[in-house]
């Protein structure tokens, strides 16, 4: 992947997760690049069933550990606001992984094309 700097969708991370050999592979593929991860995708992946036990709590921080989270501020918390509203985002999560990759100026990284493409000012790929 020749892009310098990603945003990755809580979807990939649950992908590796769940073991699924594509995200493995696009994990190892990516090494070198920069990678960040909104602090809303660690909170979904928290609370999902891919962290119902110990050790695959211990597995989401060491996948997690690869990547800078970004916490929510004021510039991803009005981005997020507006690319919602302008462009009919569904679920304020998505809206704030959106705004997360404007603001740090990254590709985004998702399988959910369907409700991304549609934002003009990001650019977004499917990893597999």
């Amino acid at each position: 992947m020749s892009v310098n700097k990603i945003v990755i969708d809580t979807d990939i991370f649950i992908d590796y997760l769940r073991g699924w050999p594509n995200a493995k592979s696009f994990f190892e593929k990516i090494e070198s690049t920069h990678i960040f991860f909104s602090a809303v995708t660690e909170a979904e992946i928290l609370s999902g069933k891919e962290c119902s036990k110990p050790e695959r709590i211990k597995g989401a921080f060491e996948i997690l550990s690869r990547g800078t989270k970004i916490p929510v501020d004021n510039r991803i918390a009005k981005f997020s606001g507006y690319l919602r509203r302008t462009y009919d985002v569904e679920v304020v999560s998505d809206a704030i992984i959106a705004a997360t990759a404007l603001v740090m100026k990254a590709k985004l990284i998702t399988r959910n094309l369907k409700d991304f493409k549609k934002i003009k000012e990001i650019s977004v790929e499917a990893p597999y």
